[in-house]
């Protein structure tokens, strides 16, 4: 019997008939294996496998990790440097790390929160939907009061010199009128550090002299401008005592010229020829020795220090992108300055991203008798570590931990054989964040091995070795990126003082081993 509703078609009905079924099928098909497919690139899978070798324990932080490895796939990965692309050019939108003002300024959203979030004495509320970290929090303030406590123990003398963020020197590109005062929540800080004597240097007042916000930092980089940091080099070096023994250091300038896209338009990552965002220049004057022409060293004997992060390496570090092809410093930073200033060598302790911890671990892991020559320090960091409450802090990757002074005169036998090979197994590693969405170009990650064997195993101390190797390099990861936990592997070290790009690189550290000197590899194999 026919069905008498059979010819009766409802006034919202679809029929896109067996045609349109399979078409639909065939795109839902190609939605899902294009992207896949695209992994039979030789270069992806080698990325693939250094990401896999990364890859976190637990169901949450699986699902975590899957969904980053999706969104790294070529043919999305390229779908999303278009969209970003237009979005900046049409809709002038940034990104989840980086916020696009007016007039071609951007500004990095962790310096934003710094201004107008909760501060460093907010705690956060216990809850079941927080974020979980395997670190315990430690509030800035209190590790601060607590380091300066250990220097005068030591009668060294501690100079505070936190950097105003862009957002709260530079609001044009924000839409604000010009003219605001210092962050009340960054004095209310400075105020409660100065109540147990220590010595904090106010900024503000001499960069908002500078002139325009153009002349006091970068548009597309979250740094100040070479001006700037030459008149902070020359007012802190204003407040130190260089009375001593040693000769007057001599020093002439150089002017170069040089130009970068800027950390934050790297941040957007939208391809090596984007055209939407063009190199900034600027004039450096690299600081030459008087008599040999040559740059300024890091002195490890000098009374001085400067503990920092990029503020410092700034128009020092050449992977920070002022430098060139081949080039170990540029000599133009703020230490070269500092130093010129005050007519000595000082010795430069500066990490990039390090400035709240990394930089007061290297510190307080020098020799005994080398601390004993010290009787200045100069901490200078970027005021967004001091200022951030706990959950933006940890998302900026800032960390905030007690450290603890070697009381050992002699050297570690690492610094007294130099390089030394072993052969070792990886216990467990550092994850490693996408390089296209980290502030820093380059950066080092932490394992820790056992089972130590090899001719020079009599060299290390102890039944674990602490070490350091490239996660990626120019925002790609780095073939050491790879390392397996479980597997045996060759390594060449030397103290991690030794090398000069990876000392002022910024370090993943999730394990934070204060107890084992840290080492580099320089090179590893694996061992068959």
């Amino acid at each position: 019997m026919k069905n008498p509703y059979a010819d009766i078609v409802s006034e919202d009905e679809v029929r896109i008939g067996r045609t349109g079924l399979r078409i639909g099928i065939v795109v839902f098909w190609l939605m899902i294996l294009v992207p896949s497919l695209s992994l039979l690139d030789p270069s992806m899978r080698q990325r693939g496998a250094q990401e896999a070798a990364v890859a976190p324990a637990g169901l949450r932080d699986w699902l975590v990790f899957l969904e980053k490895k999706a969104k790294s796939l070529p043919l999305l990965e390229a779908w999303r440097k278009v969209d970003q692309a237009r979005m900046s050019r049409f809709l002038n939108e940034g990104n989840q790390r980086v916020f696009a003002g007016d007039g071609g300024w951007l500004y990095y959203r962790a310096d934003l929160e710094a201004v107008y979030g909760k501060g460093p004495y907010y705690r956060e509320p216990l809850s079941v939907a927080r974020e979980r970290f395997d670190q315990k929090w430690q509030s800035p303030v209190p590790v601060v009061k607590a380091f300066a406590a250990e220097l005068a123990k030591r009668e060294i003398r501690l100079i505070l010199v936190p950097v105003p963020t862009k957002p709260m020197i530079c609001r044009e590109g924000l839409g604000l009128p010009d003219g605001g005062t210092a962050l009340l929540e960054l004095a209310k800080v400075t105020a409660d550090l100065a109540g147990d004597g220590i010595e904090v240097v106010d900024l503000f007042p001499l960069i908002k002299a500078q002139g325009p916000d153009k002349a006091r930092f970068l548009k597309q980089d979250t740094h100040w401008t070479p001006g700037v940091m030459e008149s902070v080099a020359r007012e802190v070096a204003r407040r130190v005592n260089t009375a001593g023994t040693d000769a007057p250091l001599k020093t002439r300038l150089e002017a170069i010229e040089r130009e970068n896209t800027g950390d934050l338009a790297g941040m957007l990552d939208l391809g090596k020829d984007q055209k939407l965002f063009p190199p900034e220049r600027v004039s450096l004057h690299r600081v030459l020795n008087f008599e040999t022409g040559a740059l300024l060293p890091s002195d490890p004997n000098s009374e001085v220090v400067v503990l920092g992060d990029s503020f410092v390496n700034i128009y020092e570090d050449p992977s920070l992108g002022f430098g060139k092809e081949n080039e170990t410093s540029i000599g133009a930073g703020f230490s070269s300055h500092f130093a010129a200033s005050i007519g000595r060598t000082v010795h430069t302790i500066a990490i990039n991203g390090g400035g709240a911890t990394g930089v007061r671990e290297a510190f307080a892991g020098l020799p005994a008798d080398q601390l004993k020559g010290k009787k200045t320090v100069i901490w200078l960091l970027s005021s967004r570590d001091l200022l951030l409450a706990e959950i933006p802090a940890r998302r900026a990757g800032i960390e905030w931990r007690s450290v603890t002074f070697n009381e050992e005169t002699p050297a570690s036998p690492g610094e007294k054989a130099g390089v030394i090979e072993v052969t070792a197994t990886l216990r467990e590693r550092s994850t490693i964040e996408d390089p296209a969405q980290t502030p820093y170009a380059s950066a080092i990650y932490s394992t820790v091995f056992s089972d130590i064997g090899g001719a020079d195993a009599s060299a290390i101390q102890g039944e674990e070795i602490y070490v350091f190797l490239w996660a990626f390099r120019g925002r790609k990861l780095e073939k050491s990126a790879g390392l397996e936990p479980g597997l045996r592997y060759r390594l060449r070290l030397a103290p991690i003082s030794a090398n000069a790009d990876a000392n002022r690189a910024a370090r993943l550290d999730d394990l934070f081993r204060p107890d084992l000197a840290p080492f580099f590899a320089a090179e590893v194999e694996k061992v068959e």
